[in-house]
């Protein structure tokens, strides 16, 4: 069966979602579709710090190094979505990044949110967001 197949059948589940957690019917949570999937994976990648992953040093980003680089927001905005799209083409490259919006909490200055359209190349006509953030005092 291919992945669009995966996608319309309601039986088939396509991988485990993140964070972790108890799901309704298995141990885990579970993805459906290879969107959610996608979703999921885009996360992972873009939260976890570069070195972190134990025996894959390179994955992840430096998403959160970046937050404490002396900078203005213009710099820092164009150096977040540098980032997001460079390590999304290496590890996710089955991922259209759409756009990237960085916007900075003027209440909270250390907080950057982050929110990302995107779809995927099995189905480039259907797009999801997802949106972050990040706290320059939790690294």
């Amino acid at each position: 069966m291919g992945a669009r197949e995966n996608d319309l059948n309601p039986d088939t589940w396509i991988g485990l979602s993140f964070p972790l957690g108890r799901g309704a019917q298995s141990a885990f949570k579970q993805t459906k579709t290879n969107l959610q999937q996608a979703s999921t994976n885009l996360k992972n990648l873009l939260l976890t710090i570069r070195g972190e992953r134990v025996m894959q040093p390179n994955f992840g980003s430096n998403l959160h190094r970046l937050l404490f680089e002396p900078m203005v927001e213009s710099d820092m905005s164009l150096a977040i979505e540098e980032e997001i799209l460079n390590v999304t083409s290496v590890w996710l490259p089955y991922v259209n990044i759409q756009n990237v919006d960085v916007k900075f909490d003027e209440r909270r200055g250390n907080q950057v949110g982050v929110v990302l359209t995107f779809s995927i190349t099995l189905n480039p006509e259907t797009e999801e967001q997802i949106a972050l953030t990040f706290e320059t005092g939790e690294y």
